[in-house]
């Protein structure tokens, strides 16, 4: 059938006409990873013709609901899909979307998209299926032997708009979704929204433990991508990259060179342990080779116990292990029934793969996170999402006790807070944030009357009450540390409710440090002691003064020490106790 120009053509009359004559535009947008500086893959998607009823997919695919015409829509969608990515000749994986009740339609799985992929010189490894809405009265049951079979036949499975309802939480956890794409209400001033954030993290948590990979659908604002990137996304996916556009090659330069800009201005820091030392460089194995061949390998590398499995672009698809292999052919007639099989059928499918340059943190909570089953597996190591090598969970976990007794070597030795050194890497890394944060210094008033007058030893109790007290208000990703004597600093990831919380604090440490004084102490408000001259007077009761500086973004790099030691003698005079300063790049503005 020859194609037609929907732009130009003249306007179908009814959405049926739209499918006959295959009157549909096809738009792609990049899903990225920021981190490798690499597209991973784009999504189709469709448009009813220029200034029609149907131009806005949503009403044109709720219409073809309504009319049973959903099966022939989505069948003309992904014909249309596939040949207009043919002619872009681009190479990345292809997301097509497909609603549930097509997917379980039998004449669907009979085979229609393995024959238009053939027509067309491509194969199940290049396509994801995304199903994107979860429609009443489908059976999840159903949908997962679905789900499997595509799998089967190579094809990945994305699961859209997670977190949208109930009903895709259910259908996640009976489907075995290769990518799962967390919904834009979520993503939408994450960065500013406490709540959001502890349920990416958790959503990111469960998916990784699961096998499956975070696409962050929505991304519009570069402090939502930080915000992602910190708590653990995978991929993205938005207009801050690009728009859905009908030439996606033609675009692809300028796409480049924004993913190049952002994952060189976020690069980790020089202190922070990069996974590529983990790397352990063995050969990876080919998706076509056979098991016997495989065994053969094994056989000359009797120390290794698993190899990665990886496509013709040196991309991991799985992981193929020596005992998994060598119980495989111990079977009685294991050789004649599997040693001409290729590999791509018996090795293990859901395989970690992390990258080279991710945080440690972050990868010992991805294999911790995995089921017990799995948790002591190898893992796979990329480097731009192609193969590097493979790394062990042993050597992870010795990599994570030796920066545990770094960083106890840093900690402060009453408190066991990081010290200075640590507090100012952690400076360093919230300043290289595009967005703001607040970094407050906190030191006891009246403390050195207070320890002369009651000793050392309870000096050391207030100090330890203060670090609890402090340590109990964190939020997950705040930081807490201890300069030395009285002197703290605390860095908060958000601003929101700022003057309350500080608030809550100070009443919190004087409520509990209250419990150290002997009562006739506490009665009187105070204490008599002597001042740095010598003389004999009445002390009030010790209090934590804080100096917050509230930084936006365009001014980070300014010396917090030096606005700290500026404004803390205005902290200590306010009744409050506190002062908080906006450092902005120009001028600044003072809140008491």
């Amino acid at each position: 059938m020859a194609l037609m120009n929907p732009d130009t053509a003249a306007e179908p009359a009814t959405l049926a006409d739209v499918i006959a004559r295959r009157a549909l535009r096809v738009h792609f947008q990049p899903i990225v990873s920021v981190p490798t500086g690499r597209v991973l893959a784009y999504e189709a998607l469709s448009r009813g013709p220029q200034g029609s009823a149907y131009a806005n997919p949503l009403p044109m695919f709720q219409a073809a609901r309504e009319h049973g015409l959903l099966a022939s829509l989505e069948r003309v969608c992904r014909e249309r899909a596939i040949e207009s990515w043919v002619d872009t000749g681009l190479s990345e994986l292809l997301f097509l979307n497909v609603s549930p009740e097509v997917l379980i339609d039998p004449s669907h799985i009979s085979g229609i998209t393995i024959q238009l992929l053939a027509d067309h010189g491509l194969t199940p490894p290049h396509i994801v299926i995304e199903i994107t809405e979860q429609s009443p009265g489908i059976d999840p049951g159903l949908m997962a032997e679905a789900a499997e079979h595509y799998q089967s036949m190579g094809f990945s499975i994305a699961l859209d708009d997670l977190g949208d309802g109930y009903a895709g939480l259910r259908l996640w956890s009976q489907l075995d979704p290769d990518y799962v794409k967390l919904d834009r209400h979520f993503v939408s001033g994450l960065d500013h929204d406490r709540v959001k954030r502890r349920f990416v993290r958790s959503i990111i948590d469960i998916a990784h433990s699961l096998g499956s990979r975070v696409i962050a659908e929505g991304v519009e604002q570069e402090g939502e991508l930080d915000a992602l990137l910190e708590l653990g996304a995978d991929y993205c996916q938005g207009w801050l990259f690009a728009r859905p556009n009908p030439a996606p090659h033609l675009a692809r330069e300028k796409l480049d060179s924004c993913l190049v800009a952002l994952a060189a201005s976020r690069r980790p820091s020089v202190a922070a342990t990069e996974i590529r030392r983990l790397c352990v460089t063995l050969p990876a194995l080919e998706t076509t080779l056979s098991v016997a061949t495989a065994a053969e390998r094994f056989s000359r590398m009797p120390e290794v116990n698993a190899l990665a499995v990886v496509d013709e672009r040196q991309l991991p698809v799985g992981l193929l292990g020596r005992q998994q292999l060598m119980a495989l052919l111990g079977k009685r007639f294991g050789f004649d029934l599997y040693g001409r099989q290729p590999i791509g059928k018996v090795m293990q499918t859901r395989v970690l793969c992390v990258e080279a340059n991710e945080p440690l943190e972050r990868v010992s909570r991805k294999v911790t996170g995995r089921d017990e089953a799995t948790r002591d597996e190898d893992f796979v190591i990329t480097d731009g999402g192609r193969y590097l090598g493979i790394g062990h969970v042993i050597n992870l976990l010795q990599l994570v006790t030796e920066q545990q007794v770094q960083i106890a070597r840093q900690a402060n030795p009453l408190t066991q807070l990081p010290g200075n050194r640590p507090i100012r890497t952690a400076l360093e890394h919230y300043q290289r944030r595009s967005r703001s944060f607040v970094a407050c210094y906190l030191d006891l008033d009246h403390f050195k009357p207070f320890n002369d007058r009651f000793g050392y030893a309870l000096g050391d109790q207030m100090i330890l009450t203060l670090a609890r007290v402090l340590s109990e208000a964190l939020e997950r990703d705040d930081f807490l540390g201890h300069l030395g004597g009285d002197d703290f600093v605390l860095l908060l990831d958000s601003d929101h409710d700022l003057h309350a919380r500080l608030g809550s604090l100070q009443r919190r440490f004087a409520d509990e440090s209250l419990a150290l004084l002997p009562e006739s102490e506490r009665r009187s408000g105070g204490f008599h002691a002597k001042d740095r001259f010598g003389q004999l007077r009445f002390f009030p009761l010790t209090r934590v003064s804080i100096t917050a500086l509230r930084i936006l973004p365009e001014a980070r790099e300014h010396s917090c020490g030096d606005f700290w030691s500026r404004f803390k003698p205005t902290a200590k005079r306010a009744e409050s106790g506190r002062v908080v300063v906006t450092l902005k790049a120009g001028p600044q503005d003072r809140e008491q």
